[in-house]
């Protein structure tokens, strides 16, 4: 198959960015006879890829949403059908108005925009996303708890929507030592329940709360509140995030929504406990190897966080399955699965 793929947050510094990349390059370690042709932006960097990969570049100005739907809208469908390609997928939520003259795969990675409350975009970009979503071939997101969502909220068919978990880091050979903190990784986004964590670290001696993740005045951010015991870093680079998990006692990560929960993985890739909350995607992910509270339950988070601070044994336990759970999610299962959709999808033409 000549397949085409529009990446438009190719090499940029955010989910959609990660998944992109990730995903470009465990499809060029598979070994079949798939044709690739990127769809990106003439200022995103591109990985080094093999033979089967073609980029095509086309102009978008940066920093507007306006000029970057359009372009959405618009060059890679164009561009897909003059090569032509056999189906385009574009990763992320967005589709042409006009058909390419192929089938279109589209990825919608959860649905937080219309579950959880202050996150809708506003109109047209609420619209032309539920549109694409409705209008694909085929949706691809990460996790059953995003397949259930988007069919319940969007009204799309089950039997359209197939789910693709993300990869995770590869796993740590050897523990590192730990020190006295537990780390929250999400800023002041309320969905991630940086209060609830507040709360329950207040009855926790002996340790430090380090938060990481940005904090912003808006809608969907609590406000800040100094308390002793918490370090705030703010915005972390990817190698200090990896050692602040390394030499974390625990993760502490009682999220309300989540597509899919990837500090779930990248605690256990690098042999640390996770606390973590039963909704969404999370029990999903964690698969039986975290300590899971209800969202809204502050006194079973504060037992978890002093278990955990005060079992030795209890953190082995979670260290060694975490090992395990994390070895189960790979970009090559990723890749796999995407391609048997494309497969699947090129078959019922």
């Amino acid at each position: 198959m000549r397949i085409g793929l529009v990446a438009r947050f190719l090499g940029l510094p955010i989910g959609l960015g990660t998944y992109a990349v990730n995903l470009l390059q465990a499809l060029d370690r598979r070994e079949d006879e798939h044709e690739y042709f990127i769809y990106t932006p003439t200022w995103n960097e591109v990985p080094p890829l093999g033979p089967r990969f073609r980029v095509r570049r086309s102009y978008a100005p940066r920093g507007s949403r306006a000029a970057h739907t359009l372009w959405d809208q618009t060059l890679p469908a164009v561009a897909a059908a003059r090569e032509p390609v056999d189906l385009v997928h574009y990763l992320h939520a967005a589709a042409p108005p006009f058909s390419p003259g192929c089938p279109v795969v589209v990825n919608l990675l959860d649905a937080i925009r219309w579950v959880v409350p202050g996150y809708r975009l506003p109109y047209p970009y609420d619209w032309l996303e539920r549109r694409a979503v409705r209008r694909a071939d085929l949706v691809l997101t990460l996790s059953e708890s995003a397949r259930t969502d988007i069919e319940r909220v969007l009204g799309i068919p089950r039997a359209k929507i197939r789910v693709t978990y993300l990869g995770g880091p590869p796993l740590d050979p050897e523990q590192s030592s730990k020190e006295p903190y537990f780390l929250f990784v999400g800023g002041t986004e309320k969905r991630k329940n940086l209060g609830a964590v507040l709360e329950a670290f207040r009855s926790v001696e002996g340790f430090e709360l380090r938060v990481v993740g940005r904090h912003k005045a808006s809608p969907v951010h609590e406000t800040r509140r100094e308390q002793s015991g918490v370090r705030w870093l703010g915005f972390v680079g990817e190698q200090e995030l990896v050692e602040l998990y390394r030499h974390a006692t625990a993760l502490v990560f009682p999220t309300r929504y989540e597509g899919f929960g990837l500090p779930v993985l990248e605690a256990m890739a690098r042999r640390t406990p996770v606390i973590a909350s039963t909704s969404s995607s999370i029990p999903e992910v964690a698969r039986g190897a975290a300590i899971l509270v209800d969202p809204d339950d502050v006194e079973a988070l504060r037992d978890a966080m002093g278990r955990i601070a005060a079992e030795p044994a209890l953190r082995a336990q979670l260290v060694e399955r975490g090992a395990e759970v994390v070895s189960g999610f790979s970009w090559d299962e990723t890749a796999r699965a995407t391609v048997a959709a494309y497969e699947e999808l090129g078959a019922a033409r």
